[in-house]
Protein backbone atom coordinates (compact mmCIF):
# COMPACT_ATOMS: atom_id res chain seq x y z
CA UNK A 1 0.00 0.00 0.00
CA UNK A 2 1.14 3.66 -1.19
CA UNK A 3 0.16 6.19 1.68
CA UNK A 4 -0.53 3.93 4.25
CA UNK A 5 0.06 6.25 7.14
CA UNK A 6 -2.65 8.95 5.46
CA UNK A 7 -6.26 9.03 6.96
CA UNK A 8 -7.71 7.07 3.13
CA UNK A 9 -4.67 4.48 3.70
CA UNK A 10 -5.37 3.47 7.59
CA UNK A 11 -9.19 3.27 6.24
CA UNK A 12 -7.77 0.70 3.28
CA UNK A 13 -6.18 -1.22 5.71
CA UNK A 14 -8.84 -1.36 8.46
CA UNK A 15 -11.27 -2.33 5.34
CA UNK A 16 -8.89 -5.05 4.20
CA UNK A 17 -8.90 -6.41 7.66
CA UNK A 18 -12.53 -6.26 8.30
CA UNK A 19 -13.30 -7.59 4.41
CA UNK A 20 -10.46 -10.45 5.90
CA UNK A 21 -9.08 -9.89 2.26
CA UNK A 22 -6.27 -12.80 1.41
CA UNK A 23 -2.73 -11.06 2.37
CA UNK A 24 0.33 -13.28 2.16
CA UNK A 25 2.44 -10.29 2.88
CA UNK A 26 1.57 -6.52 3.36
CA UNK A 27 4.09 -3.85 2.66
CA UNK A 28 3.44 -0.14 3.64
CA UNK A 29 5.13 2.75 1.97
CA UNK A 30 4.36 6.16 2.39
CA UNK A 31 6.83 9.44 1.78
CA UNK A 32 9.77 10.06 3.97
CA UNK A 33 8.11 12.46 6.00
CA UNK A 34 5.50 9.71 7.14
CA UNK A 35 8.43 6.86 7.03
CA UNK A 36 8.47 5.35 10.39
CA UNK A 37 5.05 5.40 11.17
CA UNK A 38 3.63 2.24 12.63
CA UNK A 39 0.12 1.39 11.51
CA UNK A 40 -1.43 -1.87 13.16
CA UNK A 41 -2.93 -4.47 10.73
CA UNK A 42 -4.56 -8.33 12.04
CA UNK A 43 -3.00 -7.61 15.60
CA UNK A 44 0.47 -6.75 14.75
CA UNK A 45 2.43 -3.17 14.14
CA UNK A 46 3.78 -2.54 10.92
CA UNK A 47 6.27 0.08 9.98
CA UNK A 48 5.41 2.45 7.43
CA UNK A 49 8.56 2.06 4.97
CA UNK A 50 9.82 5.30 2.54
CA UNK A 51 8.57 4.92 -1.21
CA UNK A 52 11.08 3.98 -3.90
CA UNK A 53 10.50 3.00 -7.47
CA UNK A 54 10.78 0.08 -6.87
CA UNK A 55 9.37 -0.70 -3.65
CA UNK A 56 6.61 -2.75 -4.99
CA UNK A 57 8.74 -5.00 -7.15
CA UNK A 58 7.20 -8.79 -6.16
CA UNK A 59 3.62 -6.93 -4.99
CA UNK A 60 0.56 -8.87 -6.98
CA UNK A 61 -1.30 -5.74 -5.77
CA UNK A 62 -0.74 -2.11 -4.37
CA UNK A 63 -3.12 0.22 -3.51
CA UNK A 64 -2.91 3.53 -3.72
CA UNK A 65 -3.82 6.78 -1.83
CA UNK A 66 -0.84 9.23 -2.04
CA UNK A 67 -2.04 12.06 -4.32
CA UNK A 68 -1.29 12.14 -8.36
CA UNK A 69 1.74 13.10 -7.83
CA UNK A 70 3.38 9.91 -6.73
CA UNK A 71 1.09 7.57 -8.64
CA UNK A 72 2.17 8.53 -12.03
CA UNK A 73 5.71 8.69 -10.67
CA UNK A 74 5.66 5.31 -9.18
CA UNK A 75 2.43 3.12 -11.03
CA UNK A 76 3.02 2.89 -14.48
CA UNK A 77 6.52 1.11 -13.58
CA UNK A 78 4.26 -1.07 -10.99
CA UNK A 79 2.27 -1.95 -13.78
CA UNK A 80 4.64 -2.90 -16.26
CA UNK A 81 6.37 -5.08 -13.38
CA UNK A 82 3.44 -7.07 -12.85
CA UNK A 83 1.61 -5.55 -10.01
CA UNK A 84 -2.22 -4.53 -10.22
CA UNK A 85 -2.15 -0.80 -9.19
CA UNK A 86 -5.59 0.29 -7.89
CA UNK A 87 -5.09 4.69 -7.91
CA UNK A 88 -7.53 6.66 -5.47
CA UNK A 89 -5.81 9.74 -6.79
CA UNK A 90 -7.22 11.75 -10.33
CA UNK A 91 -4.04 10.94 -12.12
CA UNK A 92 -5.10 8.42 -14.29
CA UNK A 93 -9.09 8.61 -13.61
CA UNK A 94 -9.55 10.53 -17.41
CA UNK A 95 -6.57 8.29 -19.18
CA UNK A 96 -8.69 5.86 -22.05
CA UNK A 97 -6.30 3.30 -21.66
CA UNK A 98 -7.16 2.83 -17.53
CA UNK A 99 -10.78 1.35 -16.36
CA UNK A 100 -12.10 4.07 -13.83
CA UNK A 101 -14.53 1.65 -11.42
CA UNK A 102 -17.38 1.60 -9.18
CA UNK A 103 -17.77 -1.97 -8.60
CA UNK A 104 -21.59 -2.78 -7.91
CA UNK A 105 -21.95 -0.41 -11.18
CA UNK A 106 -19.44 -1.08 -13.79
CA UNK A 107 -17.06 -4.44 -13.23
CA UNK A 108 -17.05 -5.04 -16.58
CA UNK A 109 -14.73 -2.40 -17.22
CA UNK A 110 -11.72 -4.17 -15.48
CA UNK A 111 -11.63 -6.71 -17.80
CA UNK A 112 -10.07 -4.04 -20.05
CA UNK A 113 -7.36 -3.37 -17.58
CA UNK A 114 -3.34 -3.45 -18.20
CA UNK A 115 -1.76 -3.35 -15.07
CA UNK A 116 -3.97 0.27 -13.14
CA UNK A 117 -7.36 0.91 -12.30
CA UNK A 118 -8.72 4.28 -11.02
CA UNK A 119 -10.95 4.90 -8.38
CA UNK A 120 -13.35 7.72 -8.73
CA UNK A 121 -13.88 11.04 -6.76
CA UNK A 122 -15.64 10.69 -3.60
CA UNK A 123 -18.83 13.00 -4.64
CA UNK A 124 -18.82 11.22 -8.18
CA UNK A 125 -19.31 7.66 -6.04
CA UNK A 126 -22.03 8.96 -3.89
CA UNK A 127 -24.05 10.14 -6.81
CA UNK A 128 -23.65 7.80 -8.76
CA UNK A 129 -24.66 4.89 -6.12
CA UNK A 130 -28.17 6.82 -6.37
CA UNK A 131 -28.36 7.53 -10.39
CA UNK A 132 -26.33 4.65 -11.59
CA UNK A 133 -29.00 2.23 -10.96
CA UNK A 134 -31.80 4.67 -12.62
CA UNK A 135 -29.67 4.84 -15.05
CA UNK A 136 -29.67 1.27 -15.93
CA UNK A 137 -34.13 0.96 -15.48
CA UNK A 138 -34.93 3.90 -17.14
CA UNK A 139 -32.11 5.57 -18.63
CA UNK A 140 -30.34 8.99 -17.73
CA UNK A 141 -30.56 12.08 -19.60
CA UNK A 142 -29.89 14.77 -17.48
CA UNK A 143 -28.09 15.09 -14.23
CA UNK A 144 -27.82 18.26 -12.20
CA UNK A 145 -25.68 17.62 -8.91
CA UNK A 146 -25.42 19.89 -6.12
CA UNK A 147 -22.64 18.28 -3.29
CA UNK A 148 -22.47 19.16 0.24
CA UNK A 149 -19.00 18.21 0.95
CA UNK A 150 -17.51 17.43 4.78
CA UNK A 151 -13.93 18.99 5.62
CA UNK A 152 -12.37 15.18 5.86
CA UNK A 153 -12.27 14.79 2.08
CA UNK A 154 -9.60 17.85 2.36
CA UNK A 155 -7.87 15.26 5.47
CA UNK A 156 -7.01 15.93 8.85
CA UNK A 157 -5.84 19.01 8.09
CA UNK A 158 -9.35 20.00 7.11
CA UNK A 159 -10.82 18.57 10.49
CA UNK A 160 -8.06 20.22 12.36
CA UNK A 161 -9.18 23.50 10.80
CA UNK A 162 -12.94 22.93 11.53
CA UNK A 163 -12.14 22.01 15.04
CA UNK A 164 -10.00 25.50 15.70
CA UNK A 165 -12.47 27.42 13.94
CA UNK A 166 -15.49 26.12 15.98
CA UNK A 167 -13.41 26.95 18.97
CA UNK A 168 -12.48 30.01 18.71
CA UNK A 169 -16.38 31.44 17.23
CA UNK A 170 -17.36 29.29 20.34
CA UNK A 171 -20.04 31.68 22.65
CA UNK A 172 -19.89 34.37 19.18
CA UNK A 173 -22.80 32.67 17.61
CA UNK A 174 -25.20 35.66 18.04
CA UNK A 175 -22.75 38.20 16.67
CA UNK A 176 -22.49 36.11 13.48
CA UNK A 177 -25.92 37.56 12.59
CA UNK A 178 -23.71 40.53 11.45
CA UNK A 179 -20.12 39.78 12.21
CA UNK A 180 -16.65 41.47 12.18
CA UNK A 181 -15.36 39.84 8.90
CA UNK A 182 -11.78 41.25 9.87
CA UNK A 183 -11.81 39.14 12.88
CA UNK A 184 -13.34 36.13 11.69
CA UNK A 185 -10.67 32.95 12.02
CA UNK A 186 -9.42 31.93 8.66
CA UNK A 187 -7.29 28.79 7.70
CA UNK A 188 -4.59 27.80 5.20
CA UNK A 189 -6.68 25.05 3.95
CA UNK A 190 -9.84 26.81 2.27
CA UNK A 191 -8.99 30.50 2.37
CA UNK A 192 -12.37 31.23 4.31
CA UNK A 193 -14.17 30.69 7.71
CA UNK A 194 -15.22 27.12 7.13
CA UNK A 195 -17.25 27.06 10.98
CA UNK A 196 -20.46 28.21 10.64
CA UNK A 197 -20.34 28.57 6.88
CA UNK A 198 -20.77 26.86 3.38
CA UNK A 199 -18.23 27.55 0.39
CA UNK A 200 -19.36 27.12 -2.93
CA UNK A 201 -16.73 27.63 -4.57
CA UNK A 202 -12.73 25.60 -4.21
CA UNK A 203 -9.74 25.07 -6.64
CA UNK A 204 -9.08 25.83 -9.89
CA UNK A 205 -11.70 27.74 -12.08
CA UNK A 206 -11.83 26.79 -15.70
CA UNK A 207 -13.03 28.91 -18.64
CA UNK A 208 -16.48 28.68 -17.68
CA UNK A 209 -15.75 28.81 -14.28
CA UNK A 210 -16.29 25.48 -12.87
CA UNK A 211 -14.17 24.13 -10.68
CA UNK A 212 -12.04 21.04 -10.84
CA UNK A 213 -13.99 19.29 -8.45
CA UNK A 214 -17.25 19.94 -10.64
CA UNK A 215 -15.43 18.88 -13.60
CA UNK A 216 -14.70 15.45 -11.73
CA UNK A 217 -18.10 14.69 -11.78
CA UNK A 218 -19.03 15.31 -15.04
CA UNK A 219 -16.28 13.48 -16.85
CA UNK A 220 -16.07 10.48 -13.99
CA UNK A 221 -19.70 9.69 -14.54
CA UNK A 222 -19.47 10.01 -18.13
CA UNK A 223 -17.22 7.47 -17.96
CA UNK A 224 -18.42 5.26 -15.40
CA UNK A 225 -22.04 5.21 -17.35
CA UNK A 226 -20.34 4.81 -20.22
CA UNK A 227 -22.92 7.85 -21.22
CA UNK A 228 -20.19 10.19 -23.12
CA UNK A 229 -22.99 12.76 -24.11
CA UNK A 230 -24.38 12.68 -20.54
CA UNK A 231 -25.60 16.52 -20.11
CA UNK A 232 -24.47 17.10 -16.39
CA UNK A 233 -24.24 20.11 -14.15
CA UNK A 234 -22.22 20.11 -11.23
CA UNK A 235 -22.26 22.85 -7.96
CA UNK A 236 -19.62 21.45 -5.53
CA UNK A 237 -20.38 22.93 -1.86
CA UNK A 238 -18.16 22.55 1.09
CA UNK A 239 -20.13 22.21 4.65
CA UNK A 240 -18.69 22.59 8.44
CA UNK A 241 -19.39 18.55 8.35
CA UNK A 242 -16.44 16.34 9.59
CA UNK A 243 -17.22 13.16 7.83
CA UNK A 244 -19.95 11.94 5.16
CA UNK A 245 -20.68 13.63 1.54
CA UNK A 246 -24.02 14.48 0.69
CA UNK A 247 -25.79 15.18 -2.83
CA UNK A 248 -28.75 16.44 -4.00
CA UNK A 249 -29.69 15.14 -7.46
CA UNK A 250 -32.31 16.30 -9.98
CA UNK A 251 -32.12 13.96 -12.95
CA UNK A 252 -34.33 13.00 -15.98
CA UNK A 253 -34.91 9.72 -18.11
CA UNK A 254 -35.47 8.31 -21.58
CA UNK A 255 -39.13 7.06 -19.97
CA UNK A 256 -41.90 8.02 -17.25
CA UNK A 257 -40.35 6.34 -13.73
CA UNK A 258 -41.97 7.38 -10.34
CA UNK A 259 -41.10 7.47 -6.91
CA UNK A 260 -42.12 3.93 -6.17
CA UNK A 261 -40.45 2.16 -8.69
CA UNK A 262 -37.31 4.19 -8.04
CA UNK A 263 -37.40 2.97 -4.22
CA UNK A 264 -37.80 -0.37 -5.87
CA UNK A 265 -34.96 -0.01 -8.22
CA UNK A 266 -32.38 1.02 -5.06
CA UNK A 267 -33.52 -0.68 -2.79
CA UNK A 268 -32.62 -3.78 -4.84
CA UNK A 269 -29.29 -2.54 -5.47
CA UNK A 270 -26.60 -3.61 -3.63
CA UNK A 271 -24.27 -1.16 -1.62
CA UNK A 272 -27.38 1.51 -1.24
CA UNK A 273 -30.03 1.50 1.37
CA UNK A 274 -33.31 3.74 0.85
CA UNK A 275 -33.98 5.86 3.84
CA UNK A 276 -37.83 6.68 3.48
CA UNK A 277 -40.20 7.32 6.36
CA UNK A 278 -41.67 10.59 5.92
CA UNK A 279 -44.25 10.46 8.41
CA UNK A 280 -41.39 10.26 11.16
CA UNK A 281 -38.85 12.64 8.77
CA UNK A 282 -36.54 9.77 8.46
CA UNK A 283 -34.28 10.67 5.32
CA UNK A 284 -30.60 10.66 4.52
CA UNK A 285 -27.64 12.53 6.64
CA UNK A 286 -23.97 12.64 6.22
CA UNK A 287 -23.80 11.95 9.80
CA UNK A 288 -25.74 8.64 9.53
CA UNK A 289 -23.71 7.40 6.80
CA UNK A 290 -20.41 8.28 8.17
CA UNK A 291 -19.07 4.80 9.61
CA UNK A 292 -21.10 2.09 7.50
CA UNK A 293 -20.11 0.82 3.55
CA UNK A 294 -23.71 1.71 2.02
CA UNK A 295 -25.23 5.29 0.66
CA UNK A 296 -28.35 6.38 2.26
CA UNK A 297 -30.90 7.21 -0.92
CA UNK A 298 -34.21 9.29 -0.09
CA UNK A 299 -36.06 12.55 -0.60
CA UNK A 300 -36.97 10.56 -3.64
CA UNK A 301 -39.80 12.95 -5.31
CA UNK A 302 -41.61 13.40 -8.52
CA UNK A 303 -41.18 16.55 -10.17
CA UNK A 304 -44.05 18.42 -10.64
CA UNK A 305 -46.10 18.22 -14.22
CA UNK A 306 -43.21 15.43 -15.43
CA UNK A 307 -43.22 11.55 -15.55
CA UNK A 308 -39.78 11.28 -16.80
CA UNK A 309 -37.61 13.15 -13.87
CA UNK A 310 -36.80 12.79 -10.09
CA UNK A 311 -36.06 14.52 -7.24
CA UNK A 312 -33.22 12.38 -4.75
CA UNK A 313 -30.89 13.04 -2.10
CA UNK A 314 -28.02 10.63 -1.41
CA UNK A 315 -25.54 10.04 1.66
CA UNK A 316 -22.01 8.42 1.85
CA UNK A 317 -19.23 8.07 3.65
CA UNK A 318 -16.29 9.75 1.66
CA UNK A 319 -13.47 8.44 3.21
CA UNK A 320 -15.11 4.40 3.61
CA UNK A 321 -17.10 4.15 -0.20
CA UNK A 322 -15.83 6.90 -1.27
CA UNK A 323 -12.28 5.87 -1.09
CA UNK A 324 -11.17 3.26 0.66
CA UNK A 325 -13.83 0.60 0.68
CA UNK A 326 -14.36 0.61 -3.41
CA UNK A 327 -10.26 0.22 -3.73
CA UNK A 328 -10.80 -2.83 -2.05
CA UNK A 329 -14.15 -3.66 -3.71
CA UNK A 330 -12.12 -3.32 -6.77
CA UNK A 331 -9.36 -5.29 -5.43
CA UNK A 332 -11.61 -8.11 -4.49
CA UNK A 333 -13.37 -8.31 -7.99
CA UNK A 334 -9.89 -8.72 -9.27
CA UNK A 335 -8.25 -11.09 -7.00
CA UNK A 336 -10.95 -13.03 -5.31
Amino acid sequence: MVGAAGAVGREMIRTLEERRFPVDELGLFATERSAGKRVRFEGEDHTVQACAEDSLRGFDLALFSAGSAAARAIAPGAAAGGTVCVDNSSAFRMDPGVPLVIPEINAEALRDHRGIVANPNCTTITALMAAGPLHRAAGLRQLVVSSYQSVSGSGMKGIRELAEQNEKLAGMEEQLVAPDHDALPVGDVYGKTIAFNVLAFQFRPDELDWSDEERKVLNESRKILSAPELEIAATVVRVPVVAGHAVSLFATFSRPIGPDEARGVLSAFPGVQVVYDPANAEYPTPLDAAGIDDVLVGRIRAVDGREDALLLFAAGDNLRKGAALNAVQIAESLFA
